[in-house]
């Protein structure tokens, strides 16, 4: 039985960290069953071992929407770094002739280089200031702990693949890397964006229009970036969502997404073509 787009599912590409929020908020209500396959990037292991690029990441993480949709119309959300990878995987899937019939990124803003975003000191500031306010103190410790590796790997700078090679050969491994589960999502972060970040700027230099179905959910922050996701595709639809980058899954501000994404989203969910 072939596979049309309403049956098909969607495919979830999360941001740089991994891992996926709640689901739900890209179904329309308790009703739908629609399946949603979370796509997931590899360890550090793997960008050290086999010296993966970026090219070969994006045709990797094709390979498994391929095994989660082999047949039928494709429908992609990407979240934050996730959906630079999923135009990017739409225009390889395209010239291999498959079809994508939808496409959503959320606030996946620009980026060209692996320094630190601007402001950065004072959005970590308010985020754990914001932990703290709503007594999420679980989160302010992990928050804690998520920045003080990350100075650290920032700190050994162009030489972590050299120093992350060494450690994948040893026949053991530093006890702090098995003790906390943070370090070693850090350090995959950390590859996954020293990988992809040269890739990331040559997408804008000469932007290849994915002309398909197409949504930007992005917060006020972001708007500055609506005319390149233009470039890349040239039908997308951009709707501003409330919130910040770190706590759109929030309480506050998931129900404003949510909505947002069933309305901008009606048409390739439920397998009607857009023109």
């Amino acid at each position: 039985m072939s596979m049309t787009a309403s049956s098909s599912p969607i495919i979830f590409l999360s941001g740089a960290g991994g891992g996926a929020p709640d689901l739900n908020v890209f179904r329309d209500g308790a009703d739908d069953n629609t399946q949603i396959e979370v796509i997931r990037y590899p360890d550090w292991r793997h960008y050290v071992v086999n010296q993966l690029s970026a090219d070969t990441l994006i045709k990797e993480l094709a390979e498994q929407i391929l095994a989660k949709v082999p047949q039928g119309p494709i429908r992609m959300v990407g979240l934050s770094i996730g959906g630079h990878f999923a135009y990017g995987i739409g225009l390889h899937l395209r010239a291999r002739g498959r079809e994508i019939a939808g496409f959503c990124a959320i606030d996946s803003f620009m980026f060209v280089s692996i320094a630190p975003s601007a402001q950065w000191k004072k959005r970590a500031l308010e985020q754990g200031f914001e932990l703290l306010r709503k007594r999420r103190f679980g989160e302010f410790a992990d928050f804690l702990r998520s920045k003080f590796w990350r100075a650290w790997i920032r700190l050994v700078g162009d030489r972590l693949p050299l120093f992350l090679r060494a450690l994948a050969s040893a026949s053991w491994l530093p006890s702090v890397l098995t003790a906390d589960p943070v370090v070693e999502a850090e350090l995959s972060m950390r590859m996954l964006v020293r990988t992809t970040a040269p890739w990331l700027a040559d997408l804008d230099r000469t932007p290849v229009p994915l002309e398909v179905p197409a949504v930007l959910l992005r917060t006020a922050l972001a708007q500055g970036d609506d005319a390149a996701w233009r470039l890349r595709c040239p039908n997308i639809r951009i709707l501003e969502i409330p919130g910040h980058h770190h706590n759109l899954f929030d309480p506050e501000n998931v129900g404003a997404l949510h909505e947002a994404f069933i309305a901008a989203t009606e048409e390739w969910r439920a397998g009607r073509r857009v023109d």
